[in-house]
């Protein structure tokens, strides 16, 4: 998962600008925030989306699959719009500084008869409480295969993405939180402990152990691909038997192409 430190200066001075740009007066003479929800924020969504599809250097926030600037990459609330009681931003707070800091409930500001310094920001349009997932259909095609923000949906999970060195993940694939190794509930929630995702993630520690560059283990020719895995990749293995499905799988060109998109893996493992 990719950590983020969220000190977009420019992010945070657009979400600031939108708000006081909608501190308007009403037909009584008060003023009020009007407009400052999610869809008014994101208009247009190529321009909003782009702050955090750069930021998280253009990965998804949950499975580290490339992601782009268009409808395929969606932004996903580290506390759900669907939550409105500060009572139940708690277990964020205590995980997370960042959103103590800087996140409070839409409501305060919805409701508010006085403008409202900023930091903090309401939460369905606060930076900081927003990043870019995948639309988690990935392997759709094949074997009906979603994860990340699809499947999430408003189930509590810890704010990964704002709690450094949270997350591990071990060389046969699969993820540790907080090196505890039976935790796995929240990646359930995710879908991002899957046999193909530990099988991805598994194939890139194994071409890490290699003298390849990046370059060099994605640039192969089809019909080559078999050859590749196995020389560069599963002879690296101490399991070689057990390894050698992760060629049979992965020689497909569709599943390779897929495997390539979480070349995030291979600088972390080699790390």
């Amino acid at each position: 998962m990719v950590y983020l430190d969220k000190t977009n200066q420019y992010a945070i001075d657009f979400v600031t600008k939108f708000i006081d740009q909608n501190w308007l007066e009403q037909n009584d003479g008060s003023y009020k925030y009007q407009n400052i929800g999610y869809a008014q924020v994101k208009n247009p969504a190529d321009n909003f989306r782009d702050f955090f599809v750069e930021e998280q250097d253009k990965k998804c926030c949950y499975c580290s699959r490339e992601i782009v600037n268009d409808l395929t990459t969606e932004l996903e609330h580290i506390i759900p719009r669907t939550k409105s009681d500060i009572a139940e931003f708690e277990d964020y707070y205590l995980l997370s500084d960042t959103l103590r800091k800087n996140v409070v409930p839409q409501a305060i500001f919805a409701n508010s008869n006085a403008e409202l310094a900023k930091p903090p920001f309401p939460h369905h349009i606060a930076y900081h409480n927003i990043v870019a997932s995948c639309n988690g259909r990935t392997f759709e095609s094949s074997n009906n295969f979603t994860c990340c923000n699809r499947e999430r949906k408003d189930d509590f999970i810890p704010p990964f993405n704002l709690m450094k060195d949270a997350i591990s993940y071990l060389p046969d694939g699969t993820i540790v939180y907080l090196s505890d190794l039976p935790n796995r509930t929240y990646f359930g929630i995710l879908n991002v402990d899957k046999d193909i995702l530990n099988d991805i993630r598994r194939l890139w520690f194994l071409f890490s152990k290699s003298a390849l560059n990046l370059q060099q283990v994605i640039t192969v020719e089809e019909e080559k691909l078999l050859e590749h895995i196995v020389n560069n990749a599963i002879a690296n293995s101490p399991t070689i038997v057990a390894d050698y499905r992760l060629s049979e799988t992965f020689s497909n060109p569709n599943m390779w192409k897929n495997f390539i998109s979480y070349s995030y893996f291979f600088n972390y493992y080699r790390a």
